[in-house]
């Protein structure tokens, strides 16, 4: 005698109950998985922006104390009417950020990819592949040579290889801060997330999505002294300038302030030209001339914000 055995499935009813709570646990997991997500791409930020200080940081046994200077390294003619490697005035049309991470990746300090930050949202950033390290030429060829790839570029309006915002190798910031014997250097950021235009809060800045939430912005900052932290504020309690009425004021890290103290070695009749000052601005920069005040500017026209 046949015995059937009833096969018994789940019923309409069960099958929704799973599901809604297989949907219940997602929604409780989602954002927590999404917070790690972030906190993560912001952990790697980090140790991108200190592995770009580090390298900054290598370069200045040999050379003085002083971080790189392009313009120290491809000299203008000198007397001799000849080109010498490590002879010769400073070539100030050289300092510009390009040329100055160009000549870190040639010189072994740090490579391309810590240059293209983990969130980047710009539309004209993106990592250099194909570094030309074959072009690489010390001895003088003709009125030229070759220290750094030039197809290496750092402008965020056409095209630039670098995500962080650098302060500008002229003025009397370069001269105090672009150095291992910094003044205030525990005050003074060097490397960090680029910011918007002027240091004024926008909401619709890409910048606030590198690490911050829509119309905020947050990001890895590397002082002088070699301490990174995570801002979520323009004006870090601990970065100040001494304004022209000889008070300490709160610096604005993506403004160059126009009321500093008049220094005329810098500041001509007592006004700033664009990259002279003393106070802290992490910014890309637009090549230009150098300029021509006694003040050791470099090739600075423009600040370029995101």
């Amino acid at each position: 005698m046949k015995h059937e055995l009833k096969r018994k499935g789940f019923t309409l009813i069960e099958l929704l109950v799973v599901m809604s709570i297989i949907a219940l646990l997602l929604s409780i997991l989602m954002p927590a998985l999404g917070r790690a997500r972030a906190e993560a791409l912001l952990t790697k930020d980090q140790t991108q922006v200190k592995a770009v200080f580090s390298g900054f940081s290598f370069w200045t046994p040999s050379h003085d104390g002083k971080y790189p200077i392009p313009g120290l390294e491809a000299r203008g003619i000198g007397s001799t009417g000849q080109l010498i490697k490590g002879r010769g005035p400073e070539n100030l049309n050289e300092n510009d950020h390009a040329a100055m991470l160009s000549m870190c990746v040639m010189q072994g300090l740090f490579s391309t990819d810590v240059l293209y930050a983990p969130t980047e949202q710009g539309d004209f950033i993106y990592p250099m592949e194909n570094y030309d390290f074959n072009s690489y030429q010390p001895a003088p060829q003709g009125e030229s040579w070759e220290l750094w790839d030039e197809e290496f570029v750092n402008d965020l309006k056409t095209g630039s290889n670098n995500s962080y915002g650098i302060m500008p190798l002229t003025g009397k910031r370069k001269q105090q801060n672009w150095t291992v014997n910094a003044n205030k250097p525990s005050q003074f950021i060097v490397i960090g997330t680029r910011g918007p235009i002027d240091g004024d809060p926008d909401p619709y800045s890409r910048a606030n999505l590198l690490h911050g939430i829509e119309r905020d912005w947050k990001g890895p900052v590397h002082y002088g002294d070699g301490h990174g932290v995570v801002l979520d504020t323009f004006f870090p309690i601990s970065s100040t300038y001494v304004g022209d009425n000889g008070i300490a004021i709160a610096d604005n890290i993506f403004l160059e302030e126009e009321d500093q103290e008049i220094d005329n070695d810098f500041m001509p009749n007592g006004t700033i030209d664009t990259g002279q000052g003393a106070d802290v601005i992490l910014t890309h920069i637009r090549r230009g001339d150098a300029q021509d005040d006694g003040s050791q500017g470099g090739s600075v026209t423009e600040f370029v914000h995101d």
